[in-house]
């Protein structure tokens, strides 16, 4: 992990059973940072930018592959007051919105694709 990345703090999860996070994906950082651990083999690196845009009005974010299985999320409070751990709660649900919307595009691909073609050509010989 590099100096930019922060060193651990506290791992969420691991130890407290409290805590709002019990998967321990939710690492603190030094300086307030907190890092989401992310598994590439179920979210993709487009759904996580699209995620990762409507958090930047009220967090720092920086994503960074941390190994072979996952990316890093890094996540820096704009303000002292925000409750990170609740950002980034919805963050994973938001995440989990994007992963869904990149599948279901995926797989309508060709279906949304004759649709266009009817509504924009619609006398036109088609195969």
């Amino acid at each position: 992990m590099s100096e930019r990345q922060g060193r651990i703090v506290e791992d969420y999860g691991s130890k407290n059973e409290n805590r709002k996070d019990r998967m321990g994906i939710i690492q603190k950082l030094e300086d307030g940072k907190l890092l989401l651990r992310v598994d590439k083999t179920v979210y993709n690196h487009d759904a996580i930018l699209s995620a990762t845009y409507k958090f930047t009005d009220n967090c720092f974010i920086y994503i960074d592959s941390i190994d072979a299985s996952y990316y890093g999320v890094y996540f820096s409070p704009k303000n002292p007051i925000i409750d990170s751990i609740s950002q980034v709660n919805d963050f994973c649900n938001e995440l989990i919105d994007q992963q869904i919307r990149l599948n279901l595009d995926r797989s309508n691909k060709s279906i949304k694709e004759l649709i266009m073609r009817k509504a924009f050509f619609p006398f036109q010989d088609h195969e």
